[in-house]
């Protein structure tokens, strides 16, 4: 069982790749046509299977033999010679090929063969014989050697056998672990609870790579009392590599207490079990399953079925996919330790229990240890090194060639952020992907063996991107050994066997980088990625320049070359001859101009130009040679125009962008031939497409990769726009059915083509769509109906004046809907986005007919915004129950009463003239709310918030005052009442020349502000402010700008701060002189003080025994403050005594103090 599950040696890939290109047709042909000894071929073919036949066993002795490690990395160093010159063959076959597909078509080529019979011999065939024999000469001495070494044919392990590992038992000493009682207790809630999905069993998993704790959970919960209560019989079961069914029911059986049964009978075996468990509600342990074959573990469920409801299976693993072919009702993925628990483990196991702070040589060593941390020890060689077991043991299952993508990983330095997409690249570039037998395509190939490695928990999520663990890190880089090599921290000799380099250039001078590693053999190189964001000078790019350029014409091997970031400027023209070239990337960097040299890179299959925008403007005019180009993303890079005849790039499945040009070469029918493209897709310059029949040959709509989708025209001229055209066009570029994102600007069409918005046959899988300056659209299209729809933005439709019900409906002529039996218009939106509408005046938001509100409509928005559409006056939703977002600008004469969204969390109004907000409903968990340049408001009642926590009043000329609705029916005798503000942490308003006082006199009643939770109080240009708020007991930072009916000569008044303020700003004062010491002297939080345009305001009036408060420690001048300035000159001010004291005192941005 263990040989079925160990994958094969890293080097059966590796192998796998060179016997293909043996056996390639293409090859023989050519030594054939050529007169080359083809007999040369068939003998390195015998040589390698020899050599095939032995390298399981060597992989694994290679860990405990020196021997035989030297012989593997001599072994790879000789499949990296063939693999180097067969992958030459093939391109100089592909480039006979290229140059008679593009010789003069009155100069007809009938084929290959004829093509290289034709050619006359070069120097390169006069080599190849020569360095074949070189090749095949030193495999047979290798060949030779792996008797010597004892090396067995199919092999594993020694003398193949099984796992050496400690089987694992339920016993744990509990006192020795720490950090798991999140994890036991989500464990044991899974498993005393009843099955959720309706069977008698039910499996959980916990799921995390070797060494994180998964044994030793499951131990816990095995042994908690919880557990031995709740079920009738419970059993621990060690299975490793050996998933054999019979096996381990015998084990099971025997926990049962069941007779020894020597049986070999898988159903006399199960019979008995099944009469065991009837009528018994067990768990069963499965500890360290890595088995995947659903149909095993189905025939090892049977008996287990026959349980009582309740039955557990909890099984730890490796493999997310094996927790899914067990049918896990819940994947527990065992999350690492933190800090402090990290630290508690270290306690306990270099303490033994006892109290760390009794040491006093703590320190001391803890240095030690930071030092160690710090030095190279830490860049072992694999022979030294000493990595975990548990994660041997998971690179060890993996199949051959997942071992070679893993071990390529070793190239990232630890900490690095990586793209599945970015990675798969790199591996297709490097030979890595096995061409698959369903004809998929390479990239999907690569996705399969990407997430077979995060199943297995080689790779970690984070965010949209991954990350390796260190230790993971550190298992690649002892696995591939000198063949990956990164300089990070110290410049050393790059050893002679490395195949893969990563440099940083943000650390070194690129000149020592060069100059240091002059010995090493560039041309065996296959990776070599210059990567940084380094201090950039005029010196430091001309080196870099001068390395690229003595470096590039000896990378005559290279595979991927990634200059992401560097300070370069320059290509050397050599860069052409680099023709095992897979993958460039120059995003950026600074580089002006491509050499046109880079058009013969025929194997090219990645190309990267994102964000050089500032530099970068047009590319070599041969780039339709690139026949195997694959990817060319220049994602934010300005690009004239779109290379001409793109059409001949056949393989190509990114293009970022295709710009339409008016010549032959770059029309839209270019696009026809592409059916490979696929992500996103802008096409721009569609005002140039004269024929619109071109955009049906751009075909479209039989591309099915395609996911995002923008169509954008472009006209300086408006007497060069044609609506008529422009829908012609619109209609002819009607893209798949499987696209997800569609966005249409610049279009000056009256109407759009059916196909947008047709839910049934042209957009049903449409996630987010845009329409944008589409100025003379007269109707918006039928979206209401598409199911998926999540996000929609309209822009700039200048010349709509209704959103009507067609917005909602879709009709097809052949069956016309009613409203009745339609879904829900929206159903799925998320986002709706409607700005720049100069015309809009309607938002018909009621069934067609009738008056009866749209109630159903948009179930699931969360976010509304409607902005500068001056005309707008009526009617928004009436409900919205899932809104948590509402933001409304520039609709001045919109009078519309705002939604009832329970669940909204922040409203936004600016420059809406008309809305009072008089009728509004309650919002029970709003919290923010900033409203700007509403005129028509006059008050606002707080109680209709009960949970709001910031709040912006802003430029509202006929704004008040604050109250609720309990204020003012209040009927209370009490003199003084109280409108309070619980949740309020924020409280901002400014230019409201009509807000006088935070309390209120009502039906003959004072009102006073509460807020207990205020912490920070701005109030900006209050020309008739007559008070603060009193109840603020938790305020700890006060601005005040422009209020001159508060600050006056002196201030504060006595008593007016709360004593918990921090930060007092004041500004805009022409009047203050001074400020009140024994007001101040109560301030004891006071450290932040700033003073901005009061020009007669001083610290002279205070004492020298007064001054600042102590706690002062930041001052800030700003503005006209000259007297200010004067006298609080450093050292020689007259009032630098008395603020000498404060830490950091600033003038006008600048800093006079030292910082401590």
């Amino acid at each position: 069982m263990a040989g079925a599950l160990v994958g094969g040696a890293f080097l059966s890939a590796f192998l796998q790749v060179a016997f293909d290109r043996l056996a390639s047709p293409k090859i023989l042909d050519y030594f054939q046509v050529r007169k080359l000894n083809a007999s040369l071929l068939k003998k390195l073919e015998i040589t390698l299977i020899s050599i095939n036949a032995v390298i399981d066993d060597a992989e694994e002795k290679q860990i405990r033999n020196p021997n035989v490690k030297r012989w593997v990395d001599e072994l790879k160093e000789a499949v990296f010679a063939a693999e180097d010159l067969l992958d030459e063959i093939e391109t100089e076959i592909s480039i006979q090929e290229l140059e008679a597909e593009l010789h003069d078509t009155s100069s007809k080529v009938p084929n290959l063969s004829t093509a290289m019979a034709s050619a006359s011999v070069n120097l390169f065939d006069k080599e190849i014989e020569s360095r074949i024999e070189r090749v095949l000469g030193d495999l047979k001495h290798l060949a030779k050697q792996k008797d010597v070494l004892g090396l067995m044919k199919d092999g594993f392990g020694v003398g193949g056998k099984q796992s050496q590992r400690v089987p694992s038992t339920s016993l744990v000493d509990d006192t020795r672990v720490c950090g798991r009682n999140e994890d036991k207790e989500a464990i044991m809630k899974l498993l005393l609870s009843d099955n959720g999905n309706g069977s008698c069993l039910s499996v959980v998993s916990i799921v995390a790579m070797g060494g994180m704790g998964k044994t030793t959970l499951a131990q816990l919960v095995y042994n908690d009392g919880r557990v031995t209560d709740h079920f009738d019989i419970k059993s621990w079961i060690y299975v490793s590599d050996e998933f054999d069914v019979i096996n381990l029911t015998k084990k099971f059986l025997q926990a049962l207490v069941v007779p020894a049964h020597d049986s070999e009978d898988l159903n006399i075996l199960q019979l008995k079990l099944k009469e065991k468990l009837i009528d018994k509600k067990f768990l069963l342990v499965l500890d360290d399953v890595w088995d995947e074959k659903s149909d095993t573990w189905e025939r090892l469920l049977l008996p287990l079925i026959h349980g009582t409801p309740g039955s557990k299976v909890l099984a730890t693993t490796r493999s997310e996919r094996v927790a899914e072919v067990m049918h896990s009702i819940s994947k527990h993925p065992l999350r690492q330790l933190g800090g402090e628990e990290g630290w508690e483990l270290f306690c306990r196991h270099a303490f033994d229990g006892r109290d760390s702070d009794v040491n006093p040589d703590l320190e001391a060593i803890e240095k030690e240890w930071n030092m160690i941390l710090r030095s190279n020890i830490w860049d072992f060689n694999d022979a030294e090194s000493n990595i975990i077991p548990a994660l041997r043991l998971s690179y060890h299952y993996l199949p051959s060639h997942l071992k070679r993508c893993f071990s390529y990983c070793s190239i990232f330095p630890k900490g690095s952020i990586f793209s599945e997409n970015k990675l798969i690249l790199f591996w297709m570039a490097e030979g890595l992907l096995q061409h698959s037998k369903q004809n998929k395509r390479m990239e999907e190939v690569g996705e399969e063996y990407f997430r077979d490695l995060v199943a297995r928990s080689f790779f970690q999520k984070l965010h949209s991107d991954f990350v390796m663990h260190d230790l993971i890190i550190d298992l690649a880089t002892s696995i591939s050994g000198e063949f990956c090599y990164k300089l990070e921290k110290d410049i050393k000799n790059i050893p002679k066997r490395t195949r893969h380099l990563w440099i940083s250039t943000h650390i070194f001078d690129t000149w020592t980088i060069f100059d240091a590693s002059h010995n090493y053999q560039y041309s065996n190189l296959r990776t070599f990625m210059l990567q940084g964001w380094g201090k950039r000078n005029s010196r430091l790019i001309s080196q870099a320049n001068k390395l690229l350029h003595d470096l590039t014409p000896r990378l005559k091997h290279l595979r991927v070359l990634s200059l992401l970031g560097s300070i370069a400027t320059e290509l050397s023209d050599s860069i052409g001859n680099l023709t095992q070239l897979r993958y460039l990337d120059l995003s950026f960097t600074m580089i002006e101009k491509l050499p046109d040299s880079i058009c013969k890179l025929y194997n090219l299959q990645t190309f990267m130009l994102v964000f050089c925008e500032n530099f970068l403007g047009e590319l070599p005019k041969d780039m339709h040679k690139l026949v195997n180009l694959r990817h060319f993303d220049f994602d934010c890079t300005y690009i004239k125009e779109t290379p001409l005849h793109l059409r001949r790039l056949k393989h190509l499945r990114t293009l970022t962008c295709f710009e339409v040009g008016k010549c032959s070469g770059s029309d839209v029918k270019q696009l026809g031939q592409l059916n490979q493209l696929g992500g996103s897709l802008t096409i721009a310059g569609l005002q140039n497409v004269i024929d619109p029949t071109d955009g049906i040959e751009a075909n479209l709509k039989e591309k099915e990769y395609i996911e995002e989708l923008r169509l954008e025209w472009s006209r300086k001229d408006e007497d060069d726009e044609d609506s008529i055209q422009d829908r012609s066009v619109l209609e002819s570029l009607q893209p798949h059915k499987k696209l997800k994102k569609l966005s249409v600007f610049n279009y000056v069409g009256t109407r759009f083509p059916e196909w947008v918005g047709d839910c049934y046959n042209s957009l049903p899988r449409i996630v987010s769509l845009e329409l944008g300056n589409c100025k003379y659209c007269l109707s918006v299209p039928p979206l209401g109906q598409l199911p998926f729809l999540k996000q929609l933005g309209m822009y700039g439709l200048d010349a709509l004046k209704t959103i009507g019900p067609e917005f909602y409906f879709y009709s097809r002529s052949d069956d016309s809907l009613s409203n009745s039996v339609t879904p829900q218009p929206f159903r799925s939106l998320e986002i709706l986005r409607i700005e720049d509408m100069k015309s809009w005046e309607e938002w018909c938001c009621f069934i067609e007919g009738g008056n009866e509100a749209a109630v159903g409509f948009f179930p699931c928005l969360k976010e509304l915004v409607i902005g500068n559409c001056p005309r707008l006056k009526q009617h928004l939703p009436p409900q919205l129950p899932s809104l948590e977002k509402l933001q409304i600008h520039g609709c001045q004469q919109l009078v519309a009463s705002l939604p009832r969204a329970p669940n909204m969390v922040r409203l936004e109004l600016k420059e809406c003239e008309e809305m009072s907000l008089i009728d509004v409903p309650s919002f029970p968990i709003l919290g923010e709310v900033s409203i700007d340049g509403c005129n028509s408001l006059s008050s606002l009642s707080l109680d209709l918030f009960p949970m709001l926590s910031r709040l912006e009043l802003i430029n509202c000329q006929n704004f008040e005052f604050l109250l609720s609705d309990s204020s003012v029916s209040s009927e209370s005798g009490s003199e003084r009442q109280r409108y309070s503000t619980p949740s309020l942490s924020m409280l901002k308003i400014g230019r409201c020349p009509k807000f006088v006082s935070f309390s209120q006199e009502l039906r003959g009643l004072s009102f006073k502000f509460n807020a207990p939770k205020l912490h920070r109080l701005v109030l900006v240009q209050l020309e008739n402010l007559k008070s603060l708020p009193e109840d603020v007991p938790n305020l700890i930072s006060l601005e005040i700008m422009m209020c001159p009916k508060i600050v006056v000569e002196s201030f504060p008044e006595e008593g007016l701060l709360p004593i918990n303020l921090m930060l007092l700003n004041l500004g805009g004062y022409p009047n203050i002189r001074t400020v009140n010491y024994r007001a101040l002297l109560h301030l004891k939080s006071l450290t932040y003080l700033a003073i901005c345009d009061c020009p007669n305001f001083s610290f002279e009036c205070l004492s020298d025994e007064e001054g600042l408060p102590k706690s002062l420690s930041n001052l800030y001048i700003s503005g006209n403050c000259p007297l200010l300035k004067q006298r609080c000159q450093k050292e020689n001010g007259q009032d630098w005594h008395k603020i000498a004291h404060i830490s950091y005192i600033t003038v006008n941005g600048i800093e006079i103090t030292e910082r401590p």
